[in-house]
């Protein structure tokens, strides 16, 4: 009997060990403690010291500038140069993961992200009106386009089909309407799909479907107001 009862512990002590084996099997290697997943910082991080000079330069070279040509624009007030825009981290994974998305289901890849420098009309027609007049920025994504690299948006049909257009076509008809015009005012009258509208609007829904842009602005822009100090120096 006491034989009997060794040979089941044994048995039992062999099968929770098996069970054990079995299902560290479909545990990963890899801890938080195993580090990044990625191969090392991006190439094109620079030092702080190298941005501090960046800062430096554009404080002497182009605030004075600006301020002085804004300050004649307008002598009732005093004008202060924007330093930085900034989006939350959550705005910027968001954006991200909308432009991928559109993107893949248009079939097509985005190459690059495309920063251009802007400044919000003095009128107070785009934008936070409190931003008139200040420099700003606005991000485009970049898809190939027959061998060249443009920035596009998307373009869904009737069917619900989408597909990548390059921002470059808007702009083109709608620069050629303006200029038949010959007075620099848009022509009335019921707009095509996907043409003037689409500048008018982040997303124009027309008769024959719709068009969606996937161009990024909208930062909390620092100055206006002045802080007084931010990460490099004084605004």
């Amino acid at each position: 009997m006491k034989t009997s009862h060794k040979n089941l512990r044994s048995i039992l002590f062999l099968l929770v060990l098996a069970g054990s084996l079995v299902a560290c099997e479909g545990i990963s290697d890899h801890t938080d403690d195993d580090g990044p997943e990625y191969d090392g910082p991006p190439k094109q991080i620079i030092s702080v010291q190298q941005a501090k000079t960046m800062y430096d330069s554009y404080t002497d070279r182009r605030v004075s500038i600006i301020k002085e040509y804004e300050e004649q624009e307008d002598t009732t007030q005093e004008f202060y140069p924007t330093r930085y825009g900034q989006y939350t981290y959550e705005t910027m994974k968001h954006y991200m993961d909308f432009i991928e998305d559109e993107a893949k289901m248009a079939k097509v890849e985005i190459k690059g992200l495309r920063f251009y420098f802007s400044n919000y009309p003095a009128d107070g027609s785009v934008g936070n009106s409190k931003y008139a007049r200040h420099n700003s920025f606005f991000l485009l994504p970049t898809a190939d386009f027959n061998g060249e690299e443009l920035g596009f948006f998307i373009r869904v049909d009737g069917d619900g089909n989408r597909n990548a257009v390059p921002v470059r076509d808007v702009v083109k008809r709608s620069s050629k309407k303006l200029r038949k015009n010959g007075n620099g005012s848009q022509q009335q009258g019921s707009p095509g799909f996907g043409s003037k509208m689409l500048l008018l609007n982040p997303v124009f829904q027309g008769g024959n479907g719709e068009d969606i842009s996937l161009t990024l602005n909208d930062a909390q822009l620092i100055p206006p107001p002045p802080t007084g100090k931010d990460d490099f120096g004084d605004n």
